[in-house]
C-alpha cells in the first residue's frame, strides 16, 4: 500500500526524507525508525498530514526548523517538563508516566497535539504503537502504524476512538510544504 492511494495530495511532492539521514538516525536504544514512517518520509516528505499534523523527518540540514533532528529534542524536553510533577492527563492514564518517559514524539499538530511512539513495545512487523496526546485531554492509542492511524482518524465510524473531542473525522489529505 502507498500513502498516495489513501490521501489526496495537494502540491507537487519535491522534498522527501534525506535517505542517508533516515537510514543513519537511531532512536533511543539504537532502534531504527518504524517501516510506515520510513515509507511516509520517502513517499510524501515535508508537508501537513490531514490538514493538521506536521510529521517531522530527518533532513540533511539538521538545523532546519522542521528537521526531526531539531524537533525531537525540543518535543522530548517538553514531554519531560510535563512529568515533574506529572500532569493530570498523564497520571490519570494507566501506565501514563512510563509511557511519556519512553515516548518518542515525531509529529505535532497546529493545535498543540502530538503523535509519539512507544519504542518499548516494538511490534512483530517492526512498527511501534502510535499515541495521540494533547496533554490537557489525555493520551490515546492511535494505531499500530501510520496507515492504521490514518484509517482511524479519517474514518467516520472510527475517528472518535482517537479524537474524542473532534466533531468530524480528519480529512484524508496531505498538503506539500516547501522548504525554504
Amino acid at each position: 500500500m502507498k500513502f498516495e492511494e489513501l490521501l489526496e495530495i495537494t502540491g507537487a511532492v519535491t522534498i522527501k526524507a534525506d535517505e542517508p539521514a533516515l537510514a543513519k538516525y537511531r532512536l533511543p536504544g539504537g532502534l531504527s525508525f518504524p517501516p510506515s514512517y520510513r515509507q511516509f518520509c520517502q513517499e510524501l516528505g515535508h508537508g501537513l498530514l490531514c490538514g493538521l499534523f506536521m510529521i517531522y523527518m530527518p533532513m540533511a540540514d539538521e538545523q532546519h526548523p522542521d528537521a526531526f533532528q531539531r524537533q525531537y529534542p525540543a518535543m522530548r524536553s517538553l514531554f519531560d517538563s510535563y512529568l515533574d510533577p506529572p500532569l493530570l492527563a498523564i497520571s490519570d492514564t494507566p501506565g501514563g508516566i512510563a509511557l511519556i518517559q519512553n515516548a518518542v514524539p515525531f509529529a505535532a499538530s497546529e493545535n498543540g497535539e502530538f503523535l509519539f511512539w512507544d519504542i518499548f513495545e516494538r511490534l512483530p512487523d517492526g512498527e511501534f504503537p502510535i499515541y495521540f496526546t494533547s496533554f490537557d485531554l489525555g493520551i490515546v492509542r492511535a494505531g499500530n502504524s501510520l496507515f492504521e492511524f490514518l484509517a482511524l482518524v479519517t474514518g467516520a465510524e472510527t475517528f472518535k476512538s482517537v479524537l474524542p473531542f473532534y466533531i468530524r473525522p480528519l480529512a484524508a489529505v496531505f498538503r506539500v510544504r516547501e522548504i525554504g
